[in-house]
């Protein structure tokens, strides 16, 4: 059975559990695997980059000491020359390193984005109820994003950090260990400092990322349904929820600004302190006349560099901790295994007989009230069945159960004696043609939403548009089947789309036409549209119904009267009447509702 009503994937978005960092580099990494020659091509790259670091200063030295000193710029044109020789090629070498480590990442994101939308298609129904929409674009686009950010200017900047560091270190310990340690002196320091920065950081950007999620989350839900918000008067109370999201988020944020707020005076202290050691160290030594100016100059130069990329650790420390608490969010989602569940050696679904409910029970929560409950029923190939009953009797779940859009808690659904859990999923689902009451229309064109992305064929194109009686709006619009439908079919009325709807099922030529309240939305020229359109179709095609206007489905073969998840009546319109029991009272209670 499906995971599908398991507890949410993440509700509040908070993740709580810190998992350890190298397992969240180590499958970081899996995704740079494709690009490891590039990569090597970087490494090399940003080597070449740490050794051209420490040449200025070199030519600093040697052009003070054995020129400037003696008075004199005689003979120094071929240093000038290789001062500028040097710095062009840095510039050409920095400028090859960023472009391809650009390229690399936005190389790995693609990747990497591409198999959260993948992984996202597969999800179960449930899935997505439980999860909002906004966090989950928030993880494609937002925490991927920050991901890339980790591997332009943090990650491989850390490792090139590293190298201008070590490439400084070693000249400086060539040309005066002395004045090289106490340099380094402030390495320890610093680490207890960036340490201590950490500890505070950490858990604050990961806060901070989850108060963001959940502004958006809130967002995408109040901005997509504004007109039921302005109809109930609810503007105050969203701006008030949303004033509470967006303080959250401003509290957790100003976590991380004290945090820097500490650590960036620490570390410019730590420097000053270092530097100014090493000029007075220096100083001494220059004035005994141990130590050049030359190289006195050229060392406070390197200590530029050297403290530079120990400046920017802190902001390399920024995106790494923002990509880290994307990373925990990522995995998260893939590793969620919601989803329904598909045999390895599946059968190809073959329809000759007949659709059978065996003991049905279901629960759309664990532990909760049956919805469905022991129901049983025969759909039989090529019959119209219909379902009706009140709200919450169980109708519409009886098409999530038949879609597999959930998996029952107890008893099966067979197609021609085979369970449909051991049938393929895709093939089986391409068995039917599904129209429900909210049509949802995408954005782009007519034709668009009709072919969904399967092969055009023109004669069964022009054959659907006739049959689901769209001719003569396409003959109306401007553009034909080119138009634009708007977003969500904003530009087509509610008949419209609901011919769309079928349209678009009919281009699939399915078997079996699932149909859940298509007709309780529009007005009665519509629905009469409508109904010629289900009459011709499914003449050769078997029909599930549910019904909520009981004048849809008089014509059906068996109508089945459902109540409290069980099927209470079955029969014929004039059979079910002839009762005067369930089905009687519907009619009877739909009746006066017309005439009053």
């Amino acid at each position: 059975m499906s995971n599908a009503r398991s507890s949410s994937f993440f509700q509040s978005d908070q993740v709580d559990q810190k998992p350890l960092r190298h397992a969240l580099v180590f499958r970081l990494f899996r995704y740079l695997k494709p690009y490891l020659w590039h990569l090597f091509i970087l490494l090399l790259l940003m080597g070449g980059g740490a050794v051209l670091e420490v040449m200025p200063s070199e030519f600093t030295r040697r052009l003070i000491d054995h020129h400037l000193t003696q008075g004199s710029l005689r003979g120094a044109g071929y240093l000038l020359a290789l001062f500028i020789g040097f710095v062009c090629l840095s510039f050409v070498v920095q400028l090859t390193r960023s472009i391809l480590l650009g390229w690399v990442g936005q190389k790995a994101m693609l990747d990497l984005r591409s198999q959260l939308f993948e992984h996202l298609m597969h999800r179960s129904t449930s899935f997505f109820q439980h999860n909002p929409v906004g966090r989950l674009m928030t993880r494609v686009t937002t925490d991927v994003q920050n991901l890339n950010e980790m591997f332009s200017s943090g990650f491989v900047a850390i490792i090139g950090d590293a190298l201008s560091l070590l490439a400084i270190v070693i000249w400086m310990y060539l040309l005066h260990p002395g004045m090289a340690t106490i340099a380094l002196f402030i390495l320890p320091f610093l680490i207890l400092a960036t340490e201590v920065f950490r500890r505070k950081a950490s858990e604050a950007f990961r806060e901070t990322q989850g108060r963001y999620a959940a502004i958006q989350a809130y967002l995408q839900e109040r901005l997509s349904n504004m007109s039921l918000v302005q109809l109930n008067s609810n503007e105050k109370a969203s701006q008030c929820v949303f004033d509470t999201l967006n303080r959250n988020y401003l509290d957790a944020f100003l976590k991380t600004v004290l945090a820097y707020s500490v650590f960036f005076p620490v570390v410019e202290l730590l420097m000053s302190v270092t530097l100014a050691a090493i000029i007075f160290y220096a100083g001494y030594k220059v004035e005994i006349g141990t130590v050049t100016l030359g190289l006195l100059l050229a060392f406070v130069q390197q200590s530029g560099r050297f403290f530079r990329p120990i400046r920017e650790l802190a902001e390399r420390y920024n995106v790494m901790q923002t990509a880290m608490a994307s990373s925990e969010r990522i995995f998260l989602l893939l590793d969620n295994q919601d989803k329904i569940p598909e045999t390895e050696k599946s059968q190809i679904p073959i329809f000759e007989k007949e659709i059978s409910f065996n003991n049905l029970s279901f629960s759309y929560e664990l532990d909760g009230r049956y919805v469905v409950n022991e129901f049983n029923g025969i759909i039989p190939k090529g019959k119209r069945i219909a379902v009706v009953g009140h709200t919450g009797a169980g109708k519409s779940t009886l098409i999530n159960l038949l879609m597999r859009f959930y998996d029952p808690n107890k008893g099966k659904i067979t197609l021609d004696g085979v369970d449909i859990t051991e049938l393929n999923l895709a093939g089986y689902r391409g068995l039917f043609g599904l129209v429900l009451q909210d049509v949802f229309i995408f954005s782009g064109t007519l034709e668009d939403n009709i072919l969904l992305g399967r092969p055009k064929d023109n004669s069964r194109l022009t054959s659907v548009l006739e049959q689901s009686q769209l001719v003569s709006l396409v003959d109306r619009l401007p553009l034909r089947l080119k138009t634009q439908v708007g977003e969500r079919g904003q530009r087509l009325s509610a008949g419209e789309r609901q011919l769309l709807a079928f349209a678009r099922m009919l281009y699939g030529t399915p078997a079996i036409l699932l149909l859940d309240e298509a007709t309780a939305n529009i007005d009665s020229e519509t629905e009469h549209s409508i109904q010629n359109v289900f009459a011709n179709v499914s003449r050769h095609l078997t029909t599930f119904t549910i019904a909520h206007r009981l004048s849809t489905i008089q014509d059906a073969d068996e109508i089945w009267v459902m109540d409290q998840g069980r099927v209470m009546e079955r029969g014929n319109h004039y059979e079910l009447l002839n009762k005067n029991g369930i089905y009687t009272n519907l009619v009877k209670l739909q009746f006066e509702k017309i005439m009053y």
